[in-house]
């Protein structure tokens, strides 16, 4: 009878020489070892790498895990921030076959921290549907409403606000964004205010300057250079292009107030006639005094342009008080011949001719003398002006009848308005106030009224 396996096996060593028996202890010992590692290999579950943008960070022990994880630093992150936050990469697991190797938790979990990233959560603000920039929270969205709303409204005690709305529509969306893209409130409501730029051209025409086109543009003058560097001086052209950088805004504001004002209403004039004072005279007998209305408005602005106005009510506070004045009947008692008398005692020298020189038209003669010397009437007549009279400094008019006689820059003035003067009279002193280099005296001959034509005043006297 043959003898089964392993029995045969045994017999046949047993019949070996000594030889053979470490061989089989090694052999058996071999069997157990290995029958262990199986066991062993079968009992341990599979690890899973964690990878993030294709990079290996290392081996948890199971989805729960990573789950745990991300929760916990997407908590920190929020805490950081104070508000809710959004992971922005993916994170991945790959299931792996790797006895050898332990799982790495706390390798996975600082790695992650250093390495994701988080979107806070924010408002983004749309105009007419169309984002312009992200806030932080709806209540700086209130806030923004506040500040654009508030940019036109009137800080004056006689104006009351009735109504302000935006022409176009503010709205805002879940919006979720790195922090350091999220605008502060007064940046973004000078971008709404603002707006763009935009470029128009304007043709400059008769009476225009840089001043009043940057007003009517509400421009500085220093803008308009900047953006016009073709210009030299401040000096405009008819018929030149002006290159305008208008603001646009994003959001226009309209606001409706009302307005209440004191206005002043005219008085009239009565004359009457005085024998004591001469013709061309007048005098103000009784002043007149302005009547006051209160007048309220309505007042349409947007972005702090007016573009209506309607008066909604009236109250008469004071009617006006007529003024008197006389008007002199008076006849001149001696009326100029029109051969007028040198004006200045002793002759002087002309330094300055009538007409055209290089500071402009020269309305009269320079008549070069000493300080004090007698100016003199060059014919009879009354002044109608005495006292001081801008560049001219002080100065006599005399009317004569038909012609009128200036005489400036004197150092005295000898004679008062309303009095009656003989021809060759001393009236003044030669002098140098006003704008004048040197001792003169300045000597016209109008006529048609005081500041009527100018006529060359040598024409009235011989060589």
């Amino acid at each position: 009878m043959r003898l089964p396996g392993m029995q045969a096996l045994f017999v046949y060593f047993k019949k070996s020489a000594g030889w053979c028996m470490p061989v089989l202890f090694f052999l058996f010992s071999g069997a157990i070892l290995w029958g262990g590692l199986q066991t062993y290999l079968l009992q341990k579950d599979n690890l899973f790498m964690v990878e993030l943008n294709g990079l290996e960070i290392g081996l948890i022990a199971s989805e729960e895990v990573l789950d745990e994880i991300l929760t916990t630093l997407e908590k920190e992150a929020a805490d950081y921030y104070g508000c809710l936050v959004k992971l922005e990469e993916t994170v991945t697991l790959r299931e792996v076959f790797l006895p050898l190797e332990e799982e790495e938790t706390e390798k996975v979990y600082n790695q992650l921290r250093n390495m994701l990233s988080y979107k806070v959560a924010a408002r983004m603000v749309t105009v007419n549907g169309k984002d312009v920039l992200p806030l932080s929270s709806e209540e700086d969205v209130d806030l923004l409403y506040e500040i654009v709303a508030s940019a036109f409204i009137p800080q004056k005690e006689n104006v009351l606000l009735e109504n302000v709305q935006m022409a176009e529509k503010i709205s805002t969306r879940d919006y979720y964004c790195y922090p350091e893209e999220i605008s502060d409130i007064e940046t973004l409501a000078a971008v709404l205010l603002r707006g763009t730029d935009r470029r128009e051209i304007y043709l400059v025409s008769r009476g225009d300057s840089l001043w009043k086109i940057a007003r009517d543009y509400s421009l500085s003058v220093d803008e308009l250079k900047e953006a016009n560097p073709q210009l030299q001086g401040e000096n405009l052209q008819i018929g030149d292009e002006i290159n305008l950088i208008v603001p646009e805004p994003m959001v226009n504001v309209i606001t409706v107030e009302r307005l209440t004002i004191e206005e002043k209403l005219p008085f009239e004039t009565n004359y009457i006639s005085d024998s004591s004072l001469w013709k061309m005279q007048t005098e103000i007998v009784e002043a007149g005094k302005l009547g006051i209305k209160e007048v309220i408005y309505q007042i349409t602005r947007e972005n702090g342009i007016e573009s209506s106005r309607e008066i909604i009510q009236e109250r008469l506070v004071a009617e006006p008080e007529p003024q008197i004045v006389a008007r002199g009947t008076a006849e001149i008692p001696s009326r100029g011949t029109g051969s007028f008398l040198w004006p200045v005692q002793g002759g002087g020298r002309i330094t300055s001719g009538y007409g055209w020189r290089s500071g402009g038209f020269h309305a009269g003669v320079d008549i070069g003398a000493r300080n004090g010397t007698s100016v003199l009437a060059a014919d009879s007549g009354v002044v109608v002006f005495e006292g001081w009279d801008g560049g001219y400094g002080r100065s006599i008019v005399i009317f004569h009848g038909h012609y009128y006689t200036r005489y400036a820059h004197n150092s005295k003035n000898k004679v008062t308005t309303g009095q009656a003067v003989n021809k060759g009279q001393v009236i003044a002193s030669v002098g140098m106030t006003g704008r004048a280099s040197g001792y003169h005296l300045h000597f016209e001959v109008r006529t048609g009224g005081i500041y009527g034509n100018t006529i060359n005043p040598l024409n009235f006297f011989s060589p």
